[in-house]
């Protein structure tokens, strides 16, 4: 996720969907991601899984910045529980606007309880929306890979719209000091 910090600047200017696949969460990762994006610009952030850097990102920006509040103003989220709230929070927005970050875009769509020709049909309809949005804006979706049945089938979906696909290696395991009290 290093060379994603590095070519922030390079991923925003970049029209088109980009698709970042990772074969673990990478959470440090993606929130040193929205931490480069951030500095410089607003951005809306798309969850379609439960996560979001709400305790590291303050963290990581007062290393670069005294201006934590003034940039975490600029950040926008919206979460997707199902399938069908990610797609009605993609259809609502606007095409112009700061750039978009998708995380976990498939998380909702592995919902057994929904048929498997409903998801892909609405899969297809969010990745419509995304391909419409990345027109006029940066548009940057972050999938974890899986090695369930599903994400086979979906992943040619989302790929099929993206412009750019980059596949990162998975972060290091830190070794962690126990407490000596």
């Amino acid at each position: 996720m290093n060379e994603l910090l590095q070519s922030t600047t390079a991923l925003k200017q970049t029209q088109g969907l980009i698709l970042i696949l990772t074969p673990d969460k990478a959470r440090s990762g993606q929130t040193d991601l929205i931490a480069g994006l951030l500095l410089n610009d607003p951005l809306f952030i798309v969850a379609g899984g439960e996560w979001l850097p709400a305790f590291n990102l303050p963290r990581i920006l007062r290393g670069r910045t005294l201006q934590i509040k003034q940039i975490t103003n600029r950040l926008r989220t919206a979460r997707a529980a199902t399938c069908y709230r990610l797609l009605d929070s993609l259809s609502n927005l606007p095409t112009q606007g700061e750039p978009l970050l998708v995380l976990d875009l498939l998380h909702t769509f592995f919902d057994p309880n929904v048929r498997l020709t409903f998801r892909f049909r609405v899969l297809r309809q969010c990745c419509d929306h995304l391909k419409r949005l990345a027109s006029y804006r940066p548009v940057i979706v972050v999938m974890q890979e899986l090695p369930v049945e599903d994400y086979e089938k979906f992943l040619p979906i989302v790929s099929s719209v993206a412009k750019k696909i980059l596949t990162i290696e998975p972060e290091p395991v830190q070794a962690l000091q126990p407490a000596l009290f």
